[in-house]
């Protein structure tokens, strides 16, 4: 993944951002409250910077991580035991501050039957969970896929900020724009003929709605192709060969271009969800407050300049998950 951007944040932006992230929770402000509103989050000249340390998403080559942004927040607390643990005050400044972070690149949003519809998501491993392919695994590597890639309004970036891993487990990244596909397998792999399902991280819907509405697994240009992709939870919908053996040569292709970022504790890592597919390292869990410990937001872009998604996705129902948007502040 050439041109890949790795940034460190400068002492004096580390400390101005924590400042500003603790005058925000004096006031009253939470993950899901800091953004919901006109008034102004973050001082104009320290927005401006940060928006400068991130970057134009269109230069990221599919990600961009940040040393050492969320390093003066202060001591998040033992890693809980299961994403609806609540560590008091202590993790709240990485809640606040990755969610006003997203809000720089557009708008944060949650989903109401994925981690009882925060904005901020916690992963880390959860006894029960080691070996299914969700963010609360451990022992089982987490496959290559694309967040969300079930729904048409899924995360245009996603965002992980890392407040523990003494391990250095590694996050995964590919780029599809990497991958050299060849005219036949881009060919075959633009027809819609899978279907993504939510994985098992969220809660069943009593209104869920079945179908085979298609979906693509690449599209856009030469050069700036785009993939949707999580075989874990694929059906296809086809029987023919040429597909199915085109789509079975993306795994064994993103693992040849794999690039591994081992997350260090103030760091953020943001992902472009249309370009590159992610997973993660297998680990043994302890469950004793010393596992790995990740912030999680999703984000939809702003910039209306991002290659479009194809217009059959308007088709799709998403399965009936519906989004959470910032609640009004206080």
């Amino acid at each position: 993944m050439t041109g890949t951007a790795f940034r460190t944040a400068s002492h004096s932006t580390r400390r101005e951002f924590s400042a500003a992230v603790h005058r925000l929770i004096q006031a009253g402000a939470t993950a899901d409250t800091v953004l919901g509103g006109t008034r102004r989050q973050l001082p104009p000249g320290l927005a401006q910077r940060l928006t400068g340390l991130i970057g134009a998403p269109a230069e990221w080559n599919g990600f961009r991580v940040l040393r050492g942004l969320f390093a003066d927040l202060g001591e998040p607390g033992p890693t809980r035991a299961h994403w609806s643990e609540t560590n008091g005050a202590a993790d709240v400044p990485y809640d606040v501050g990755l969610a006003l972070i997203g809000g720089l690149l557009g708008e944060v949003f949650g989903w109401i039957n994925q981690q009882g519809g925060r904005l901020v998501h916690n992963i880390l491993p959860s006894p029960g969970y080691e070996t299914q392919q969700v963010g609360a695994s451990s022992t089982l590597a987490l496959a290559w896929h694309t967040e969300d890639g079930f729904h048409p309004e899924r995360a245009d970036f996603l965002l992980l900020a890392c407040l523990r891993n003494p391990d250095r487990v590694a996050t995964r990244l590919a780029s599809i724009r990497d991958i050299k596909l060849s005219d036949a397998d881009t060919v075959q792999l633009s027809r819609p003929l899978l279907v993504i399902e939510p994985d098992d991280s969220y809660a069943p819907d009593p209104g869920r709605k079945d179908g085979t509405v298609g979906i693509r697994t690449v599209w856009g240009s030469d050069g700036a192709l785009c993939v949707r992709y999580d075989p874990t939870y694929t059906q296809m919908l086809t029987p023919d060969p040429a597909f199915i053996e085109a789509y079975a040569r993306l795994e064994p292709a993103f693992e040849e271009h794999a690039v591994e970022v081992g997350l260090e504790p103030g760091d953020l890592l943001l992902v472009d969800n249309d370009v590159v597919v992610h997973g993660r390292s297998a680990f043994p869990p302890r469950y004793d407050g010393t596992d790995r410990w990740l912030k999680r937001v999703l984000v939809r872009s702003a910039d209306t300049g991002r290659p479009a998604r194809p217009p059959q996705e308007r088709e799709e129902h998403g399965f009936g998950q519906q989004r959470v948007r910032p609640a009004p502040r206080p």
